[in-house]
């Protein structure tokens, strides 16, 4: 009896499903879908099925990233379907790869900030990742500042990042915006990531 209660137990083990940690997403309004936390596998199928003829624009809102294949792919998915995205507090990594996907594309207020490095593997930068992102970037953000995009998808480390608000860019080396350094005369406008103010 033991025995078959083990047995039973494995079996039932092989057929559970983990609850998903997925990035919450949820209608502010018919037009405008709100993405928020962190990046996990399936998140760019779940936006493709909430995304509906109605939806204008994606906010981002308090992201620190997570999976770079799904931040490229719910990026382009953003831009296929012609959205506009606007980011609200922090947005990072591959959640950048998002906002870029929009057709227009803001920074909500003068906290609201977008960060990007490079492609990571056991949280050092590997050379494929740079290459595809040097890549990638421009042809969303044709305008982008070239040698600031080198130095950014070069950061060694996954906890280094550059911040770009709508006044200022500073260069983070360690995560959760410690230990940062201001990156003079820059910010989102002039580094051509956005040409849209605030509202």
């Amino acid at each position: 009896m033991r025995m078959l209660a083990i047995c039973m137990g494995v079996v039932l083990s092989l057929f559970y499903i983990e609850p998903s940690l997925s990035m919450n997403m949820k209608f502010q309004s018919k037009n405008t879908l709100v993405l928020s936390g962190r990046v996990v596998s399936g998140d760019c199928y779940a936006v493709e099925m909430k995304i509906n003829k109605k939806i204008r624009k994606i906010i981002l809102a308090n992201s620190g990233g997570g999976r770079a294949s799904e931040g490229y792919c719910i990026g382009e998915l953003i831009r296929e379907k012609k959205l506009n995205t606007e980011i609200r507090g922090r947005c990072a990594s591959s959640c950048s790869r998002m906002w870029l996907g929009g057709v227009q594309r803001r920074l909500y207020d003068s906290n609201s900030r977008v960060g990007l490095h490079g492609n990571y593997r056991n949280g050092f930068v590997y050379d494929d990742g740079i290459y595809g992102l040097r890549d990638w970037i421009p042809r969303y953000a044709p305008n982008v500042d070239k040698k600031l995009l080198e130095k950014w998808t070069e950061l060694i480390y996954s906890s280094q990042m550059m911040y770009f608000y709508n006044n200022r860019a500073v260069l983070c080396h360690r995560s959760r915006e410690r230990d940062c350094e201001d990156i003079p005369g820059r910010n989102v406008f002039n580094v051509g990531l956005s040409d849209l103010k605030s509202q």
